[in-house]
């Protein structure tokens, strides 16, 4: 009985001997087998893990491109330039004195005083002129009454006619040569002339308005010394104001003068008129201007920016697109059919209105995306729903 339970607990210690052995090996070949396998392994996983997960689809409304013929439409702006804008300077010299007040913004009719410069001292100088004239004629008046009798009365007139503080009347004018030759030998014409010169200069010390406008510049003040030459105030003509739109070349030749044009400022509607175009190009924009008129410039003032829509006779190819399936103002997401990933476009905008815009650059049959989409970007891959 003792021998038999011996022989009992040797075979259960071999037993977990064998055990242990059995485990160790396995557990050995197991790190060594992770360890030279590990990477494959984790890929494995992520593999299995994402074929659990399956990505959302992004559904975009999409529409097809389609070229219709459209009579021409071209939206441009403008600012609104005066008809006439002109530096006003002194051509004499002198002590300022204004007519009207020489600040920006004075308003002035045609024919008003704008600015005048003291001329105390070339009045005087010229009423000295006319006396001394007087005398030389005086002087003369005699040999006139002994060789031209008939003519005496003429120059007697024109004599007793010249007044020291008002313009020369009009020259005598010659009957003969031998009264032209006495006149001229005793220098009477010649100081005529000189004296006119002088009251032409004087004229020049006042400065009168050319046209009704306002003072957009003003370059010095009432009291300043001016300078022949010196800028005094930069006027603008207010009842003739002009819109420069400019208009891409291709458009030149539909362009005529007189056609309508519709002008718009935020939530006012004006109308106009082409009066004339360029007959050059912006280097940079490649677009010639063309200047319109309005027909009622109340409301306009010089220096707004206003949008001018341009509608001719002649048609073109355009595409209508939804306003809000742009953004960056004239970026459009097409869908690229191979692959369904957007692609980012520029539009050339010829026109729009309240809900769609008109384009010219976009052949028939793209896809595009018709509808804001969140989030969006380039190379997303999207499901289109066809509206």
């Amino acid at each position: 009985m003792k021998a038999r339970k011996i022989v009992v607990f040797v075979v259960i210690l071999i037993v977990i001997g064998l055990m242990f052995a059995v485990g160790s090996i396995s557990y050995s070949s197991g790190v060594s087998y992770g360890e030279a396998n590990a990477e494959e392994i984790r890929k494995n996983k992520i593999i299995s893990v994402d074929s659990l997960i399956e990505t959302p689809k992004k559904y975009v409304a999409a529409a097809f491109t389609i070229n219709e013929r459209s009579p021409i439409k071209v939206k441009s702006s403008g600012r609104v330039i005066p008809g006439k804008i002109i530096n006003i300077s002194s051509e004499v010299q002198g002590v300022l004195e204004s007519g009207i007040s020489l600040k920006k913004g004075s308003k002035f009719k045609k024919g008003d005083l704008l600015f005048k410069l003291r001329d105390t001292d070339i009045k005087l100088m010229l009423a000295a002129k006319k006396s001394a004239y007087l005398s030389l004629i005086a002087q003369n008046l005699p040999d006139i009454a002994t060789d031209f009798s008939q003519e005496f009365d003429k120059w007697n007139n024109f004599f007793n006619g010249i007044n020291v503080d008002q313009p020369l009347d009009d020259f005598p004018s010659f009957n003969t040569t031998r009264e032209k030759n006495f006149i001229i030998s005793r220098n009477i014409l010649a100081e005529y002339l000189s004296i006119k010169s002088d009251e032409f200069k004087l004229s020049k010390y006042f400065q009168f308005a050319p046209f009704t406008g306002s003072i957009v510049e003003s370059y010095t003040d009432k009291g300043a010394i001016v300078n022949p030459g010196s800028p005094v105030i930069q006027i603008m003509r207010s009842d003739e104001l002009e819109i420069e739109i400019p208009i891409p070349l291709k458009y030149m030749d539909n362009i005529k003068l007189g056609t309508k044009v519709n002008l718009f400022d935020n939530s006012k509607t004006f109308s106009g008129k082409i009066i004339r175009k360029g007959d050059f190009i912006n280097a940079n924009t490649q677009n010639v201007p063309v200047y319109v008129q309005p027909d009622n410039a109340t409301s306009i003032f010089y220096g707004m920016y206003l949008e001018a829509l341009l509608e001719f006779k002649d048609t073109e190819d355009v595409v209508k697109i939804p306003r809000k399936a742009l953004y960056d103002n004239q970026k459009l997401y097409i869908i690229n059919k191979n692959d369904s990933t957007l692609k980012s476009i520029s539009v050339d905008i010829r026109s729009s209105d309240d809900q769609f815009v008109y384009v010219t650059n976009l052949e028939d049959s793209v896809l595009f995306v018709s509808k804001p989409v969140i989030n969006a970007k380039e190379n997303t891959k999207v499901t289109p729903v066809i509206q």
